[in-house]
């Protein structure tokens, strides 16, 4: 079984690819550098390994350049769109890196080259199933997406789900909660104050609930689901840590897990959109507007979700926060 992974060179895409090569699977890492790919995954014991295996190849293309991805996709067996746009939440237009053409657009493109490879059209009321050997497609979605969510990044993974669903393909989407873990540009970036302030400032009074996922346990699942494919076809699967907490306890337990006493200096929103408004005109565009309604939002799942995957995959183990913070902020 070949594995296609999208985005493999990122912080999800990575987590995944890692866990597949420990479980055995051969994987094609996709990106728009080879050499950044083959630089992450040469860092590694298990990525060393499997390339010594022969398990690890690596194919440049881009989600947003459709001529790129036929050679891609042809010969996997399944396909794992992980790629996030560079600077993500902080959208770009003029470069194109926004979620309309990453993750609407770009997982329009993965179909469309899984169809011109295979086959099989992917619209349009004669719409069949693909041919026998076609693909399954894997997609990392948000915990927060839904027909009636009207943020350009829900309405734009909505519009890849209803895709992916209509597409003829079996598939999985898994929608997953705040990712945190070692190199991500969320949680990190807002630890990364107290290294110089004597505060650290969030947008929003940080009082909605999450469910934090360590991006080792995205990998775990993602591990599963290929082992498993009957559990989770035709599935859309909720994923979070066991702790549902606030964004002002998280960052109280990350701090404590750093070794440092910080007060969380709360801005209100309608004033850092006016902030974003101003340095979305700086050079790095640094903020938004929508980027910071993006980092004030909460997402957290349900028990019937948490019960629903314990019986889809009852060796499926999450990490709690305490653990997985101390995991890689512990002193």
């Amino acid at each position: 079984m070949i594995i296609l992974v999208s985005g493999a060179s990122g912080f999800v895409g990575g987590a995944i690819t890692r866990h597949l090569l420990d479980a055995g699977q051969e994987v094609r890492a996709m990106n728009r550098s080879t050499a950044a790919a083959m630089q992450k995954h040469a860092g590694n014991e298990t990525g060393r390994r499997a390339l010594a295996e022969g398990r690890l190849t690596f194919v440049e293309a881009d989600v947003t350049k459709p001529d790129t991805l036929p050679a891609a996709v042809e010969g996997v067996d399944t396909v794992i769109h992980a790629a996030q746009f560079t600077g993500a939440p902080v959208e770009n237009p003029a470069k194109g890196l926004t979620y309309a053409a990453v993750d609407r657009d770009g997982t329009l493109n993965l179909i469309g080259a899984i169809a011109q490879v295979y086959g099989a059209p992917t619209s349009g009321p004669a719409m069949a199933r693909f041919p026998s050997g076609s693909p399954r497609f894997l997609y990392m979605s948000g915990i927060t997406v839904s027909a009636e969510a009207r943020e350009p990044w829900d309405r734009a993974k909505w519009q890849a789900e209803e895709a992916i669903r209509g597409s003829g393909l079996t598939w999985t989407i898994v929608r997953s909660c705040w990712a945190y873990g070692p190199n991500d540009s969320a949680l990190n970036r807002i630890l990364g104050y107290s290294d110089y302030l004597p505060f650290v400032p969030i947008f929003g009074r940080g009082e909605d609930p999450l469910s934090p996922v360590f991006v080792e346990d995205i990998g775990q699942l993602i591990a599963l689901l290929i082992a498993n494919p009957d559990n989770s076809a035709d599935t859309t699967v909720k994923l979070g840590g066991p702790d549902t907490v606030t964004l002002n306890e998280l960052l109280e337990l990350a701090l404590r897990a750093k070794g440092r006493r910080r007060p969380i200096l709360h801005i209100p929103k309608p004033l850092g959109r006016v902030q974003g408004a101003v340095m979305q005109f700086l050079p790095g565009r640094p903020l938004t507007p929508d980027a910071v309604d993006f980092v004030a939002q909460g997402g957290a799942v349900s028990e019937a979700d948490r019960a629903l995957l314990a019986e889809r995959f009852p060796e499926f183990r999450g990490t709690g926060v305490r653990e997985g913070l101390g995991n890689y902020l512990g002193r």
